[in-house]
């Protein structure tokens, strides 16, 4: 004997009950399903489907306001960056990836940075310079850099939207500037203040090209580097391993030997490099290999027309995500807005055409 034989089941499919409750006739939504509600031979009638309800002789199955769809407003988008310009006493500025010591990022805005008492230390990829009374460093944007103030220093940083400069004639450095001021520091701090004044209250375009106008003019005609004064670090720093490993390193970058097989090439082993390097640089030999790698990826990205995962395999990343993830960590940017972006850059300005 069959289940329906057994059960003397004789009205179609039985219906499940169900929690929903009916809803009163003014709050329901309803679906035209005319042809539905005329029950067919065989067929349980449509009183007994508890979870429809008809209404009055309209023939019209009444939905529950539960069972109805709503799509929620488009989710907003993050505005674009506003181009701006601002100045920073040099004591209160620090820049530079979080941890212990600070590392090296880059930054979206063109840096100016001018010492006029104590000192400010720099940190780049392979290098480590104390900015001392009267220095000026100009750092493009998309440059690498740490920069800490040390106790007592003081001084200016100016940061300029790259997007308020592509009229700028002459144009400003594409690369680091180095130099020191002497008896016109009093003229570049007016013309500082006036471009802060102009960017704030004046909204004359014009105004503001002009004075970003001098600047350039000024940065052209720095009195010479001084004599660069090295970071201070441990006296028993080995800076001959250290500087070997680097240009090991820089030669090896895509061959995917490991640290083990570079400490060795040297005459020293891993964790003697590993000390070497802390003493001299502050950070372990996977760390400064791991700079190393992501500095000649923006170089490579901003000077070649190379694929992102060419570049990755010639890095010696793992692939191509990992080396996405490790450029947005140290960046903020994917590598192909990365390189866009320096093309724009480039395009922008007068020197490039």
């Amino acid at each position: 004997m069959s289940l329906w034989e057994r059960t003397g089941w004789t009205g179609g499919f039985p219906f499940s009950q169900t929690n929903l409750r009916p809803v009163g006739r003014g709050s329901a939504k309803g679906i035209d399903v005319t042809a539905a509600t005329v029950p067919e031979a065989g067929t349980a009638p449509i009183r007994h489907r508890p979870w429809l309800r008809q209404s009055a002789p309209t023939g019209r199955i009444v939905v529950p306001d539960a069972l109805n769809v709503r799509i929620g407003p488009a989710s907003r988008r993050h505005a674009p960056r506003k181009a701006s310009l601002r100045l920073f006493p040099l004591g209160g500025f620090t820049w530079g990836s979080q941890g212990h010591p600070i590392r090296p990022r880059t930054r979206p805005d063109h840096t100016l940075i001018w010492v006029t008492g104590g000192a400010m230390r720099l940190d780049l990829p392979r290098q480590s310079l104390l900015l001392q009374s009267g220095d000026v460093r100009y750092i493009p944007a998309g440059t690498a850099f740490a920069a800490i103030p040390q106790e007592g220093a003081e001084g200016h940083v100016l940061t300029i939207s790259p997007e308020l400069t592509p009229e700028v004639d002459p144009a400003l450095p594409t690369q680091m500037t180095a130099g020191s001021i002497g008896q016109s520091g009093a003229a570049l701090l007016v013309n500082l203040q006036e471009l802060v004044r102009e960017a704030t209250n004046n909204p004359d375009r014009k105004a503001l090209t002009c004075h970003l106008n001098l600047l350039s003019l000024r940065l052209s005609r720095l009195d010479p580097e001084r004599q660069p004064h090295a970071a201070r670090t441990t006296p028993a720093a080995d800076r001959p391993l250290v500087d070997r490993f680097l240009t090991l390193a820089d030669q090896q970058l895509g061959s995917w030997q490991t640290l083990a097989d570079m400490a060795q090439q040297l005459d020293a082993t891993l964790t003697q490099l590993d000390r070497a390097c802390i003493e001299a640089k502050g950070r372990r030999a996977v760390e400064l290999l791991h700079e190393l790698r992501l500095e000649r990826a923006a170089e490579l990205l901003h000077h070649t027309n190379r694929p992102v995962g060419r570049i990755a395999l010639d890095l010696g990343y793992a692939s191509q995500t990992h080396m996405t993830r490790a450029f947005v960590a140290a960046t903020g940017r994917t590598p192909e807005t990365f390189r866009i972006q320096m093309r724009q850059l480039s395009s922008a300005s007068p020197a490039s055409a």
